[in-house]
């Protein structure tokens, strides 16, 4: 079981993830579709949903529909041009969007505060 479980297309955002959730020993799970993102992340504490995915808006749909996902921290990222894309992420569930760069410069204190580590 994984602390952190993604959902990802671009290559270099998955190396990303992996890298800095294994630099600070956090078990992080791939997904390929919505349906694998929601049985993995069945006791994860942080789902990370790129939302120019194919099944994006839905893997939100099926988060928001199943009580063992309920309180998970929801991120969802994408360029931050697309603003109806973003509002659609919010609107089905998504606590959280970033634009690429934040969730870049974010992830270190993601993975830090999920091992218990004081992030500021």
């Amino acid at each position: 079981m994984a602390d952190a479980t993604y959902l990802v297309r671009d290559l270099l955002f998955v190396s990303k993830i992996t890298e800095s959730a294994d630099h600070y020993g956090v078990p992080a799970q791939g997904a390929r579709d919505a349906d694998g993102l929601l049985e993995a992340a069945r006791g994860s504490r942080l789902v990370i949903i790129d939302l120019g995915h194919r099944d994006a808006m839905r893997a939100f749909e099926l988060l928001a529909g199943d009580p063992d996902t309920a309180g998970i921290e929801s991120i969802g990222f994408v360029g931050h041009r697309e603003l109806d894309v973003m509002e659609t992420a919010k609107a089905l569930g998504c606590r959280r969007v970033l634009s690429k760069g934040q969730l870049a410069a974010e992830l270190p204190r993601l993975f830090g505060r999920l091992k218990g580590l004081d992030m500021g």
